[in-house]
């Protein structure tokens, strides 16, 4: 992964790097270019650089530049192809890379645009844990499975069925967690793999990494150039960051499982809760399009930052 030049916007843009300014957190936002986007894109503008503690971009990919890294006021641009698998992890880690480089922080958070942030309450959570050896996730799990051996699936399934009986795995979540399960094993070398069960991994939308575990990440990227091993990237970004944080050479991290603070909005929300960090707008998998999602976005900026924003 080249991660050698790196050019700004303008000289103004470039300035504001020459010395490595302190934040509590650096948002990193996985974003691309479409349409139903653009709500999600303005609703962030409106907040994501307005508190002195907390820096943001947004994270874009782009094959026809000239330098390895493009930096704007506010987005960090990777030179490789707009995809799920790899340009997420790619742009993620060259997101990581900049920051690590030019900047000075407590932690950084992944997300993405259709998530959103309340602020005050991140810096209030962020104040109350340790800053070393960190994560923090909405941690989700799959089985190590294969056509062979599907004795955790079976246990997932059980587990699932006790809270809902009609509950239902889809076969290609199935599938996938069998060709996640073999480039898994390959990755850690190891063919007993299955004894582990189940394989914990953190929720692409949303997780908090400590500075010690992104300077560990990036030098096993750019040191030992862990990307390159057995095909871990092609996987889904989240899976693969998980499973390279979870290397034999990482210090075994204090993971903080954070659903208590987070929401997943499926429908018109006009209540949150007080204690909430992290909305997650998501009914597209349920009606095949993102109106409520823009919707409910616009008005929890209306909410929690302006009371007159439009977009």
């Amino acid at each position: 992964m080249r991660l050698k030049t790196i050019k700004y916007e303008s000289e103004e843009v470039a300035n504001e790097y020459k010395e490595k300014k302190h934040y509590k957190i650096i948002i990193l936002i996985i974003a691309s270019d479409a349409p139903h986007y653009e709500v999600f894109k303005k609703c962030w503008m409106e907040y994501m650089n307005k508190n002195e503690n907390i820096k943001s971009f947004f994270l874009y990919s782009n094959e026809n530049m000239d330098t390895d890294i493009y930096i704007t006021k506010d987005s960090i641009t990777y030179n490789c192809k707009e995809s799920l698998i790899p340009g997420i992890l790619y742009k993620t880690i060259a997101g990581y890379y900049f920051c690590q480089k030019k900047l000075s922080y407590d932690f950084m958070l992944r997300t993405n645009l259709s998530s959103f942030i309340i602020f005050p309450n991140i810096l209030k959570y962020v104040n109350s844990i340790e800053k070393k050896n960190i994560w923090v996730s909405n941690l989700e799990l799959m089985p190590f499975i294969s056509d062979t051996n599907m004795k955790a699936y079976d246990e997932v399934l059980e587990n699932l069925r006790k809270k809902d009986k009609h509950a239902v795995i889809p076969g290609k979540t199935v599938e996938n967690w069998k060709y996640f399960t073999s480039v898994l094993g390959k990755f850690y070398n190891n063919d007993d793999l299955y004894s582990n069960k189940i394989f914990y991994f953190m929720a692409g939308s949303y997780f908090i990494l400590s500075n010690d575990i992104i300077k560990q990440l990036l030098y096993e990227v750019c040191v030992n150039n862990i990307l390159e091993k057995n095909n871990i990237i092609s996987i889904p970004d989240d899976v693969a960051i998980s499973a390279l944080l979870q290397w034999p050479t990482f210090t075994q991290p204090t993971a903080y499982d954070s659903q208590k603070n987070s929401l997943i909005c499926n429908k018109v929300e006009e209540n949150y809760r007080d204690d909430l960090i992290h909305i997650r707008n998501r009914t597209d998998i349920y009606y095949g399009n993102r109106d409520i999602d823009m919707k409910n976005m616009v008005n929890q900026v209306k909410k929690f930052y302006n009371s007159n924003f439009e977009a």
